[in-house]
């Protein structure tokens, strides 16, 4: 059944055609098998043997399995064939369960979404009609702790010498590590070729890249598209097979078996990095405390000026990533990540489980449980571009997703007390008005607005007048800054007294995400890509 063939004095065979009928076994040992490129099963003989890539692994195997009996040789394609074929139902068992099973942490799956939205609309509509005077109280305090607490991040963000930037990374120092790409792709057929240019433009040495373009197996557009492009040999497409829920943190689950990087980083479709924000990355881990265990890239859009609508997005994303989640940095607070260009330590991502497979905002999710389990997050100075939506039914669905997973987060905070010691007061206190707060804001405004046109006591009208006049002077007090520091046109700058309308955006978006999350509260809403007039070269 074997055809032998004998290699540097070795007795190694070479497996036939009949390579379908092998399982591979030992489950738990599938990433050392895809990283060192072996795994063992047992041959028609019932013995117990070992398919390798490369006859240089036989020592380390001898030393892990020393009772194998035979080798085989297969391809590094083959290889992998045969391991899909052999796990494929595991991993996607273990893709879906990956939180609970390895770290018993609270997943999103755990929440009974439909009774935490009936007694939350419940207990709000109370308080709306029969504690006015309380609920507008109540509001105007969460609004002020918002708002100062953003002023305090932004001031500390722009404070000079504050964040001394990390010493020089000096090009291919010493020894490189093989850095691993996750770059998810679902219907994304229009950005396939930019994102492959996108990773080739990196500035790290191939040989040491680890690209994982990780798609569903019934996303035949894609496959398709795939198939006629000349992919470079560190490319590696991994199809996920169907189950639920679908999702981009499942999907990453999934091919978490294949990595073979002691570094990794996700990329979308869209995205252009930095050309060494791979180094820079590699670089701050080596600078930084052990306890660092995520770099989150600064990220932005190319299409900034095409409309109204990524002009204001455009300025959201620089207020957020470069000064507010700088301030949470500075302050040693806990940080919600980006979905895109955060860059991990594998073992820590590992030990903690990976991603919550049923969190539309994995990133957020992921962040605040480094924070809760001793890790830190630290924010680089390198930077991202990305497609902004153009249009609104785009951003909506986005933005829906974006706050759905916003409310999914802060329940699961709440649903995990053990963490509030671990975190202490300050970064407990930070995320819920970090992240409880603003969702909660977006929510209940549109009714605090009707509510005024009633009768309220009196000192609630002055309050709620300051409360504004404060919101507004730091809005347009920190875009305006913004506008200044990064040389935004004068179209952006002429714009800004219509910044209240895109906040009602939110409120709409909010709205949509509290039906969702009572319906389908794990639907990945796909954000639509390539359709911008704005293309990067």
């Amino acid at each position: 059944m074997y055809n032998s063939l004998d290699y540097n004095n070795q007795n190694i065979e070479v497996i036939p055609q009949s390579k379908d009928k092998i399982i591979a076994i030992n489950f738990e040992n599938i990433n050392d098998y895809y990283r060192k490129g072996y795994f063992v099963f047992y041959n028609d003989s019932n013995e117990l043997s070992c398919v390798l890539v490369k006859p240089s692994t036989i020592s380390y195997i001898k030393r892990k399995y020393n009772n194998i009996i035979k080798f085989y040789s297969v391809t590094e394609k083959d290889l992998f064939s045969i391991l899909e074929q052999s796990f494929s139902q595991l991993i996607t068992h273990k893709s879906q369960h990956y939180l609970s099973l390895v770290s018993k942490d609270v997943s999103a799956k755990t929440v009974d979404y439909k009774k935490m939205i009936t007694g939350f609309l419940l207990l709000f509509t109370i308080s709306l009609l029969f504690f006015s005077n309380l609920f507008h109280f109540a509001n105007n305090a969460i609004y002020l702790a918002q708002n100062f607490f953003k002023m305090l991040l932004f001031k500390r963000s722009i404070a000079k010498n504050l964040n001394p930037p990390l010493p020089t990374f000096k090009k291919h120092e010493g020894k490189i590590p093989i850095y691993t790409i996750f770059v998810p792709l679902y219907k994304e057929v229009r950005k396939l070729r930019s994102i492959i240019r996108a990773i080739d433009n990196l500035d790290y040495p191939k040989s040491k890249l680890d690209v994982k373009f990780i798609i569903e197996a019934d996303d035949k557009e894609t496959i398709k598209a795939l198939s006629i492009i000349d992919l470079p040999r560190y490319i590696h497409v991994i199809k996920v097979p169907f189950s639920l829920p679908r999702t981009k943190p499942k999907a990453m689950n999934y091919a978490t078996a294949y990595i073979k990087g002691d570094y990794l980083c996700i990329y979308d479709a869209e995205d252009k990095p930095d050309s060494d924000q791979l180094l820079k990355a590699l670089h701050a881990f080596k600078q930084l405390p052990e306890e660092y265990a995520c770099v989150q890239a600064r990220l932005n859009f190319y299409n900034s000026g095409e409309n109204l609508l990524t002009r204001f997005f455009s300025m959201e994303y620089t207020l957020w990533f470069e000064y507010l989640l700088k301030g949470l940095d500075l302050y040693g607070l806990p940080i919600t990540l980006g979905g895109t260009s955060n860059h991990f330590k594998v073992s820590v991502l590992k030990k903690i489980g990976y991603w919550d497979a049923y969190n539309v905002t994995e990133d957020a999710d992921l962040g605040i449980r480094l924070y809760s389990k001793g890790y830190k997050v630290h924010i680089i100075d390198s930077k991202t571009l990305e497609e902004a939506p153009i249009s609104l039914g785009n951003w909506l669905t986005q933005r829906t997703r974006w706050i759905k997973g916003f409310i999914q987060t802060i329940y699961i905070f709440l649903l995990s007390p053990k963490t509030y010691q671990v975190l202490g007061f300050r970064k407990v206190l930070s995320i819920y008005v970090f992240i409880g707060f603003s969702s909660y804001s977006f929510f209940c405004m549109p009714w605090i607005m009707v509510a005024f046109l009633f009768t309220l006591d009196q000192y609630l009208y002055y309050l709620w007048f300051i409360n504004t006049g404060l919101s507004l002077a730091f809005v347009y007090s920190s875009i305006y800054y913004i506008t200044r520091q990064k040389k935004f046109t004068l179209i952006d700058f002429c714009i800004l007294p219509l910044w209240p309308f895109y906040f009602v955006l939110h409120s709409i978006a909010a709205y949509l995400s509290v039906v969702e999350i009572f319906l389908m509260p794990f639907k990945w809403n796909k954000t639509t890509h390539g359709v911008s007039a704005t293309e990067l070269d």
